[in-house]
């Protein structure tokens, strides 16, 4: 019972986004019982809000839908979905050569959001290096935020490439759709 009762109260943390309480809240069912499905999804996804909000509750709010459908073993395809998130995202990474491999040439995005800065210029910025350095992108939102700037500079053909091969890979992804549509106005 203090299980079920500590479990409806992490949800509701959760969905409050209050995702650090929510996230002691599983851990809490999960030392009363380590092998605990939802309390060891609710921490994943709790862990993953930090990477992709908006993944984290879409899978979240899901797994409800499953829940309240009473679909056997829900934890358990949300799981296997999270894995497969995980292997594209790998993926992509190998598409664009966004990884941190020490031979490869390049700056993070980080370090390339500094050069912006200096320059006060982000097409200026982009301009300088686009020919002679990578700019390596680990997280999916910083290749929205970069995606995003190239198309408010005016990069769309840029653009067109990155999106046909980022929808590879996420084929329903709203936001590479939401990319798309803002291409066709420009």
């Amino acid at each position: 019972m203090k299980k079920k009762i500590l479990l409806e109260k992490a949800g509701e943390n959760f969905l409050k986004r209050e995702y650090e309480e929510a996230k002691k809240i599983f851990e809490s069912v999960l030392r009363i019982d380590p092998t605990h499905k939802e309390a060891r999804l609710g921490t994943i996804l709790c862990d993953m809000v930090h990477e992709d909000e908006e993944e984290a509750i879409a899978l979240y709010d899901y797994y409800i839908v499953l829940k309240e459908e009473a679909v056997q073993n829900p934890e358990d395809q949300i799981l296997a979905m999270i894995k497969e998130l995980d292997l594209d995202q790998e993926e992509l990474n190998k598409l664009f050569e966004f990884d941190t491999l020490p031979q490869m040439e390049g700056i993070t995005y980080k370090d390339f959001l500094s050069i912006v800065e200096s320059r006060g210029n982000f097409k200026e910025a982009f301009e300088d290096i686009m020919f002679s350095t990578k700019v390596i992108i680990t997280k999916k939102s910083d290749f929205f935020d970069f995606i995003d700037r190239l198309i408010e500079n005016g990069f769309t053909d840029i653009v067109y490439s990155y999106l046909e091969d980022a929808t590879k890979l996420y084929p329903a992804d709203q936001k590479l759709q939401e990319f798309f549509e803002r291409l066709t106005k420009v």
